[in-house]
């Protein structure tokens, strides 16, 4: 049957059944959206909570059924009327007031129960609005965690996250639900595609908020595994550099046996899951190492003294606008003695004949107090600034022996090469011209960041 909620016969009747009894009846409903904490974030689904749209249709049908029974109101009203004080009138009057307040109020009751369940869908609804409001605001920090600060594997975590964050954001400015939704004032059919709705947009937003939550739970974890990977990689590093530096001869046995303690304790803690834990091992090694290289530094006085007097020698042509005098002076500077004929180093290095012939200058550690010169260069070659800053790579390869033994100590590492970690040495201790050095024909010889730090790892005593 169709609806009489709004039809002036109901507002009539009702209103004549108000004057006549007053306040004697009461109608009172109880509609309840339960959610249990476990399921606050799905409205749609929670197997405790009623169905609004059920409810309402219910109590339409209720309404229904109650017009068709108007020959059992009065029986009703009657035995009511010990509750209410209600006035004494005519049973013709009683009668017809009843039958229509059984016809129009039952479908009152009805229209109102539906009002008042979407008013309650609504309010849930808010609420999600609300929750997913406060969730977006606490997890925003977590939109500057990009794939850059997570493992390689785990980049689509902070992909999924920040997409689900954008569309729960999205879904609270475009989607807003008005406030006269739920209004008394709405047709049935109106209020029940309304509590639909809003029961649909709160599922959406509590699948969102489940989204966004989880998400965030996962980009934190993501982070903090790269923060453990990243710690227990620079202490590993830090580990290998203390146990070569324990290799050194020149280092006491005492301070030798401090710095193989100290990476046993630091691998105690390498596979912790504290990040704290292993930054505070890799801080404390690190202190031992610089406190160790400190020593080196100070026993190799010698050392240090050469570099300075080597780099205030300055690099200048002659009258004749050679720069042979200026090469001697920085050799001399350097203790070393000049050797003129690459061949003389037979017997002590090797050499093929073709080397002897194209090389510019030699270092042999067989005799660390020489440096080998081409004696068959031409005016061409002693007259650039290049045969002078030469002399200095020279001098290079003759301190990284001294420093480490070798020439090409481990600590190079694969991104540079001999050469050109002694032209950077050069650079950075010796007073050399980069741009000179980096003229040679041989490309062995070029510099790059990885050369000057190989360099700079060997000056501070870091040969493996």
């Amino acid at each position: 049957m169709g609806d009489l909620d709004g039809s002036p016969f109901f507002y009539i009747g009702y209103h004549i059944a108000v004057i006549i009894w007053k306040s004697s009846a009461r109608m009172e409903y109880d509609v309840t959206i339960n959610m249990t904490e476990d399921n606050q974030h799905n409205l749609s689904t929670s197997s405790n909570a009623r169905n609004p749209f059920e409810t309402a249709a219910a109590e339409h049908h209720r309404g229904q059924v109650a017009a068709g029974m108007s020959s059992h109101a009065d029986n009703a009203a009657l035995r009511g009327s010990k509750h209410g004080g209600r006035r004494v009138a005519s049973s013709i009057i009683i009668t017809l007031l009843v039958a229509v307040v059984a016809a129009g109020g039952a479908l009152f009751i009805g229209h109102q129960r539906l009002v008042a369940t979407c008013s309650d869908v609504q309010e849930a609804y808010q609420q999600q609005v609300d929750q997913l409001q406060e969730l977006l605001d606490d997890k925003a920090d977590l939109l500057d965690i990009t794939t850059d600060d997570v493992l390689d594997e785990n980049k689509s975590v902070v992909n999924d996250f920040q997409t689900a964050y954008k569309q729960a954001k999205e879904e609270l400015e475009d989607n807003a639900i008005s406030d006269d939704r739920c209004t008394s004032g709405k047709q049935n059919d109106e209020l029940r595609e309304a509590t639909a709705n809003l029961a649909s947009a709160a599922a959406t937003l509590s699948d969102l908020a489940y989204q966004v939550d989880g998400g965030a739970e996962n980009v934190q974890l993501a982070n903090q595994i790269k923060l453990l990977s990243d710690a227990r990689s620079a202490l590993n590093s830090t580990m290998l550099s203390a146990q070569a530096l324990s290799q050194n001869q020149s280092l006491s046995s005492d301070v030798r046996s401090q710095l193989s303690r100290a990476v046993s304790l630091a691998s105690n803690v390498l596979e912790t899951n504290d990040l704290d834990d292993i930054q505070d091992a890799r801080d404390q090694l690190d202190d031992i190492i610089d406190e160790v290289n400190d020593q080196l530094l100070a026993a190799n006085q010698e050392l240090l003294d050469i570099e300075a007097a080597v780099s205030q020698i300055a690099t200048y042509a002659d009258d004749s606008g050679s720069y042979v005098s200026s090469a001697m002076d920085i050799l001399s500077a350097a203790n070393l003695q000049p050797v003129w004929g690459l061949n003389k180093m037979r017997g002590a290095c090797s050499i093929t004949n073709e080397q002897a012939s194209s090389w510019l200058a030699a270092f042999c550690s067989a005799t660390p107090g020489y440096i080998y010169i081409n004696d068959t260069l031409s005016g061409d070659v002693t007259g650039d600034a290049y045969f002078a800053d030469a002399m200095r790579h020279e001098i290079a390869h003759y301190l990284i022996y001294r420093r480490c033994g070798t020439s090409d100590p481990a600590s190079i590492g694969n991104l540079a090469n001999a050469e050109s970690t002694a032209s950077s040495y050069a650079v950075l201790y010796l007073g050399a011209n980069a741009q000179t050095l980096n003229r040679a024909a041989d490309s062995r010889y070029h510099m790059n960041t990885a050369s000057d730090e190989a360099a700079a790892r060997i000056h501070a005593g870091q040969c493996y």
